[in-house]
C-alpha cells in the first residue's frame, strides 16, 4: 500500500475515491452480507492490497479469531501504536463494527492526508485555523479538472466522523457507503 509518499496516481481524487468506496463496500460485506456477520478487528492500511487499477483488496480479516486470546490481543495492541486502533477498546478489547469504521476513518484521512497515522507533525493549527488545505495533500485538487474543495471537505468531515470517539456516534458502515457515493456524484 503506497500511502504515504506515493506517486502522482496515488493522489488523483479518482483513485482515492476507489480505494475508499472499495475498503467500504468490503467491510459492508464483512459487516452484513455473510451468513455469520465477521468483525475485521486489524483493518489498517498494511492490510489492503491494491490492483494496477487501484482496487483494494483488504486481508487478515478476522486474523485475531483465529489466534489464541493472548496473541490476538497482541495483534491488537500493535494497531493501536500504528493508531488504527479505536479508542474503546483501550478498555473493553473487543473489537466490534464500530471499531472497524473507525480504522476505516484512520484509512480515509491517510488517504487525504498522505501522512501515517501517529505524526509528530500537529495539524491542530490548521484545523484551529480553518485551513483545510493545509490537512490534505494539495495535488489532490490539480488531479481532476472538475475536483472542488468542497468535496475534499465533505470526505474529510466523513472520515472524522468514522473516527469520533464515542462508537455510538460513529456512522454505521452502510451510511458510510451512501456518503462516498454522495460524494462521488457532486
Amino acid at each position: 500500500f503506497w500511502l504515504v509518499g506515493g506517486d502522482d496516481e496515488s493522489v488523483k481524487w479518482i483513485n482515492i475515491l476507489r480505494i475508499t468506496i472499495g475498503l467500504t463496500e468490503a467491510l459492508d460485506y464483512l459487516h452484513n452480507r455473510m451468513q455469520k456477520p465477521i468483525v475485521h478487528g486489524n483493518l489498517k492500511s498494511k492490510n489492503v492490497l491494491l490492483n494496477s487499477s487501484f482496487e483494494p483488496r483488504v486481508s487478515d480479516y478476522g486474523l485475531h479469531l483465529l489466534l489464541n486470546l493472548t496473541a490476538g490481543q497482541e495483534i491488537l495492541d500493535v494497531s493501536a501504536a500504528g493508531g488504527y486502533k479505536a479508542p474503546e477498546l483501550i478498555k473493553v478489547k473487543e473489537v466490534s463494527k464500530e471499531s472497524d469504521v473507525y480504522s476505516l476513518g484512520v484509512i480515509m484521512l491517510e488517504l487525504v492526508t498522505g501522512k501515517e497515522p501517529i505524526n509528530k507533525d500537529s495539524t491542530g493549527n490548521a484545523v484551529i485555523d480553518h485551513k483545510l488545505s493545509d490537512l490534505y495533500r494539495p495535488q489532490i485538487l490539480k488531479s481532476s479538472g472538475d475536483m472542488s474543495e468542497e468535496r475534499v471537505l465533505k470526505y474529510f468531515q466523513l472520515a472524522l466522523s468514522c473516527c469520533s470517539p464515542s462508537p455510538s456516534l460513529r456512522p454505521n458502515i452502510k451510511q458510510v457507503l451512501r456518503k462516498l457515493e454522495d460524494i462521488k456524484k457532486c
